[in-house]
């Protein structure tokens, strides 16, 4: 099995009403801005989405929300990772079941002390055997506290329905180990920090699983059209702009992230405690970074920032 995982995926936030529940009517209209850009598809139930806190039918309600709402160009990626093989290997069926293409396997972490790489390559395995749908690895240790050494792998990817890699560590030189034991081109490789995104793809990157696309995906498309077409120097220079903006909005948290999606007109409220909510000074620091990353302008009335479209190659020319 095979997907084409060349380009920019979203990683996008559960949004919850105020009562606290799944909001998939608001999920919905999140999804009708991001299907009018040239993304190339959804994560959905990522650590953006605050898997961990989703019961499995809630997990299963957004899977059938975003299906019944999702451009039919447009991929769909399920996380379905679970703490057993059994539960990760159910979950990806029903994901399987409810219209996903991909799924997205976190390593099990509440025992991480007492596995090791042998029993999580066992683990990918039984699951890759088992799923009806090509499986990717989830390797976030920042959060999971779980990395995999590039031999194990590089066995994976040995396996047909094992296609890629989700790699959020941020860490540039861990990505090019793991590029040098992978011996088949079969095997696709995505960037989970905006940070080193330029580079990932110079080491061989396909593309990127971001979840500052949500909030800026036109700035994240343009990084790639800049350097798929030679312009690595205009590339590098929007990275940076973005970068900032993520260290305002992503990187402090989904609370964060959610907010600052408040600020351009799409749905984010609250994450689901015990998750941090902005502070005032977090605000605004927020909208500092929306100021000066240049990649949004204020409306009409002055309320929402709007992303800009098609003005990059003017705007920091100089």
């Amino acid at each position: 099995m095979s997907l084409n995982l060349q380009g920019i995926i979203a990683a996008m936030p559960t949004p919850f009403s105020e009562d606290g529940e799944v909001d998939r009517d608001k999920l919905k209209s999140n999804l009708e801005y991001w299907n009018r850009t040239d993304l190339l598809g959804y994560l959905i139930l990522g650590s953006t989405g605050e898997f961990p806190h989703l019961t499995v039918d809630e997990k299963l309600a957004v899977v059938e929300t975003v299906r019944e709402g999702i451009a039919p160009e447009k991929l769909l990626l399920v996380g379905t990772g679970e703490l057993s093989t059994r539960q990760t290997i159910d979950m990806t069926r029903r994901a399987h079941d409810y219209g996903a293409d991909g799924a997205v396997v976190v390593t099990p972490f509440y025992y991480k002390k007492v596995l090791h790489d042998e029993e999580h390559e066992a683990h990918y395995l039984r699951i890759a055997d088992a799923s009806p749908i090509p499986i990717m690895i989830y390797l976030i240790p920042q959060f999971a506290g779980v990395y995999l050494m590039p031999e194990t792998v590089a066995r994976l990817a040995e396996h047909q329905n094992i296609i890629g890699l989700k790699e959020s560590s941020a860490d540039l030189a861990a990505i090019r180990d793991i590029f040098r034991e992978v011996k088949t081109n079969d095997f696709k490789i995505m960037i989970g920090g905006p940070s080193i995104y330029t580079q990932g793809l110079e080491a061989g990157a396909t593309g990127a699983i971001f979840a500052i696309a949500a909030l800026a995906p036109n700035a994240c498309l343009e990084i790639e059209h800049a350097y798929r077409h030679g312009n690595y120097e205009f590339a590098e220079k929007l990275q940076t702009r973005l970068t900032t903006l993520a260290k305002a909005t992503t990187v402090k948290g989904v609370g964060h992230l959610k907010a600052a999606m408040d600020r351009v007109g799409l749905y984010g409220y609250l994450p689901r405690s015990p998750l941090p909510v902005p502070t005032t000074d977090d605000l605004a620091a927020i909208e500092t970074a929306f100021e000066e990353c240049g990649f949004f302008e204020k409306s009409e009335d002055g309320q929402l920032w709007i992303e800009k479209q098609n003005y990059y190659m003017t705007e920091f020319a100089d």
